[in-house]
């Protein structure tokens, strides 16, 4: 009986942790974070300079960015910066505060993409 137990328990232990595992390691999007229906304005800052997108099919073309992104969440990296300074606005008056490099922070939170999605912001921020 204690033979099982023990056994039962190890079992326990090792499902425990493959499950943290996998939801440690599992896909974010950022429509998860972010509620992309309500966003009224969005200001992309590129070092001093700020392109503003208001219009619906400006602002369709910035969320269609964010969600092509596959983010995971990491820790911390031991230096900050950033290319893109972004900031959300929404209906309620609530904003998102975005900082994109190679990874990127929304809102304080850092997160890891499945690819450096600066040029694709460039390209959106040279078109305004």
């Amino acid at each position: 009986m204690k033979k099982n137990l023990s056994w039962l328990c190890i079992v326990f232990v090792i499902v425990l942790c493959i499950s943290f595992f996998v939801w440690r390691n599992r896909s974010i999007r950022v429509a998860d974070i972010i509620d992309f229906d309500m966003i009224t304005k969005v200001e992309i800052w590129l070092t001093d300079d700020c392109v503003t997108l208001t219009g619906n099919e400006d602002i369709k073309k910035f969320t269609d960015i964010l969600d092509s992104m596959k983010l995971k969440k990491k820790p911390r990296p031991e230096s900050d910066g950033f290319v893109f300074s972004i900031v959300i606005y929404h209906e309620n008056n609530d904003k998102n505060h975005l900082m994109l490099l190679e990874d990127i922070i929304i809102d304080g939170q850092y997160y890891g993409c499945d690819r450096d999605y600066c040029d694709d912001m460039l390209k959106l921020y040279e078109s305004f």
